[in-house]
Parts: structure tokens; sequence; C-alpha cells
């Protein structure tokens, strides 16, 4: 995935920023990236993204997840997160009252002093100010919140360490408000629905399931999710004319069978689920 989100950046950046890919060994997936940042003892969980904060090797940085694709030139995210705080996030404050968010302030122990407002955003996209000021002790809240973690009783992840529940507490204690909602910027595809999409001429056009009357056009790229880009047919059509070009008499056969595998691939799917529930259902008529 990482090496399909380089093609689509490469392909839609005039003047191509370095980037740099963050994993856990070299292959021939990492080849066509400008460095290669190999993290040591990774934990193979949403923890790995945080390593951004002290593994870049750049003043600052653009974390982007690897299962999104680049619909336009991303130079436009250096002019959005400038003049912004040391951590820049996409989402969205509420009041402390607010049903919404990820935790509720009367669970922070002595962190609820520091808070007067909630907030969510989406992990698809951090910036991060390396040689910031306010970054240090940005840190070392980030780190008495993973302390923490299972004290505060999230609404989702709360069994398992999650990035965005901890940068979401330490961004409202230093008061780093997200730059703007995400929607506005980039398409998370689990909570859009797409209206019109071409990598190549970079249409992209979705709607918000929040805000099901709007429309929204000129946005830089997809977070589809990693099961979503595995599974849905949208990633995999994209991908390929990123390979292969538009779809014409050249390659057509082979679309053909790409999408014949893939439908194949959801008939396996549907048959194994309909096949588990009638085999529980049989084990528990006969325990």
């Amino acid at each position: 995935m990482a090496h399909n989100l380089l093609l689509s950046y490469k392909y839609h950046s005039k003047t191509p920023t370095p980037f740099v890919i963050l994993c856990d060994r070299q292959n021939e997936w990492t080849e066509g990236f400008d460095q290669v940042v190999i993290i040591k003892e990774p934990s193979y969980s949403y923890m790995d993204k945080m390593r951004i904060f002290d593994l870049s090797p750049f003043e600052e940085t653009i974390f982007i997840d690897a299962d999104s694709l680049v619909y336009r030139d991303l130079d436009l995210l250096w002019e959005l997160f400038k003049d912004g705080p040391d951590v820049g996030l996409l989402g969205s404050t509420f009041p402390l009252t607010s049903d919404k968010g990820w935790w509720d302030v009367k669970n922070l122990g002595e962190l609820k002093d520091f808070v007067n407002y909630k907030m969510m955003f989406q992990g698809g996209i951090y910036y991060v100010r390396n040689n910031g000021k306010e970054l240090p002790a940005f840190l070392d809240t980030c780190q008495f919140v993973k302390d923490h973690y299972f004290e505060y009783k999230f609404q989702f992840c709360e069994s398992v360490l999650a990035d965005e529940n901890i940068i979401s507490i330490a961004s409202c204690v230093h008061h780093f408000i997200p730059i703007k909602n995400w929607v506005d910027v980039f398409a998370y595809y689990p909570l859009t629905k797409l209206f019109a999409q071409d990598i190549l001429s970079g249409i992209l056009e979705y709607g918000w399931t929040e805000s099901p009357g709007n429309r929204y056009k000129d946005s830089v790229l997809i977070h589809f999710g990693t099961l979503c880009a595995m599974n849905r047919w949208v990633y995999k059509k994209e991908v390929f004319k990123l390979k292969r070009g538009p779809v014409g008499l050249s390659n057509l056969w082979d679309y053909l069978l790409l999408r014949i595998n893939h439908m194949w691939g959801k008939l396996q799917m549907s048959y194994y689920r309909v096949f588990d529930k009638k085999r529980k259902f049989t084990m528990e008529i006969y325990s």
C-alpha cells in the first residue's frame, strides 16, 4: 500500500518533497522512496505511527497513512499547516459537555483541570514541526497519557493503546486546536460517499455521512483504511489506472481479470460468512 501511495504522490507532485517510509524492514517495495527509516523493535500497532516524533530526519514532517491515495499536489498541505501549532491535526473541537468525542473529561484525573474543550480528528494526516519549542512538552504529556491510558475509559480502543486517543488529550492540554476539519481536506472512505473519482485526472468528489447535503471537491487524497484498501474495488481500480494508465484496448483484458478476481473474492468471503454462521448455529444446537 505504501508503494501505491508513493506512486500517486509522484504522479501529482510537480516538485516532490522527499518522501520517506517508516517501516520495519527494507524490501522491493521500499526502493522508490527517498529514504527508508527503520523502526527498531516495532510494536506492529497504532503506536508505531507516533515514532515520527523521534525518527523523522526533517525539521517539518507530514505523516500520511500508507492506505491512502493522492489526488492532488500535496504542497498545499505545507501552506495549510505553516502557521499552526507544532502538531497540526485535521478535526473538530466540542464543548466539554458534548456527547461527541473519544473521552469524558471527568475520567482524565489530574489532567482534567488543563482542558476546556474536547476534540476529534482523523489520523490519516499529521503535521509535526520537529524542532518546535512546544513539542517537547507535548511529547511529555503524550507519555503521561500513555502511562495512564487505561484509566481514561476511551470510547474506542479502550483496551488497546491508540495514537489518536493519546494525541487528542495531549492536544487539548496544550491547546493545539485542529487547523481545519478533515472532510474539507481529504476523504476518509468509511465515513464518506464517493460521487466521482479519477486518480489520473485528479477528480475527487464526495459527501460526508454526517452532512449528507454537502459535496466536497478539490481535496488532496482518499484515506481508505486498511480493510477498505484491501477489499474495496474502488481502491484496486484506481491503483490499476495509476500503474497501467487509462483503461483501453491495450489493458482491457487485465482490467477485466482484476475485476473478476475481485468479485470472486467477494463471493468467497460471503460464502465463508454464511458457512461460519450455519456452523456456529449447528454447534449451538448440539452443545
